[in-house]
C-alpha cells in the first residue's frame, strides 16, 4: 500500500472502526501497532481482509489487477490462522491447511517487496548454514 499510496486510506478505514461484539476500537493506525498479542490477533483476524479490501477498493484496472494479490495473500493466511485455531484436525482439515498454504505461498511477492535488514539476513544465513550441515549429516 506504500507503494501506490493507499496507505493512508487502509489506515483511515482501520481507525473508524467501530467497537461491536467484544472488539475494541483502534485508537492507533496499524502501522503504529509494535505488539500483538494473542486477544489483539484474534480480534484482528476478525476483519483485517475486509479493511484491506476496502481500501484497495477502486484504482484503475491496472492497480486492481495488482491488488488482488496481496487480498489473496491475506485471505489465505487468515484462513489458515482460523484452522490453526482448531482443537483437533482430520485428514481433512490438515489438508485444507496445506492448499491454504500453498495459496499463501503463490501470493506472498506482496510481502516480499520490502527487503530484510542486515540482521535478518545475519540470522537467516547461520539457519541456512545450519540447515545444509544437518542435511549432510543425514
Amino acid at each position: 500500500m506504500k507503494t501506490h499510496k493507499w496507505l493512508d486510506k487502509y489506515n483511515a478505514i482501520w481507525l473508524s472502526l467501530p467497537a461491536y461484539h467484544n472488539l475494541t476500537p483502534q485508537y492507533k493506525s496499524h502501522e503504529e501497532l509494535s505488539r500483538w498479542n494473542g486477544k489483539k490477533t484474534k480480534e484482528m483476524s476478525r476483519y483485517l481482509l475486509e479493511v484491506v479490501t476496502e481500501s484497495l477498493r477502486g484504482g484503475s484496472p491496472t492497480q486492481r489487477a495488482i491488488f488482488d494479490h496481496p487480498i489473496e495473500c491475506n485471505r489465505a493466511l487468515l484462513e489458515f490462522y482460523m484452522y490453526a485455531r482448531y482443537k483437533s484436525h482430520d485428514d481433512a482439515t490438515l489438508s485444507y491447511m496445506e492448499d491454504t498454504l500453498r495459496r499463501f505461498h503463490t501470493f506472498k511477492d506482496v510481502s516480499l517487496i520490502r527487503q530484510a535488514g542486515n540482521t535478518a539476513k545475519a540470522k537467516a544465513n547461520v539457519l541456512r548454514t545450519e540447515l545444509v550441515t544437518k542435511q549432510k549429516i543425514d
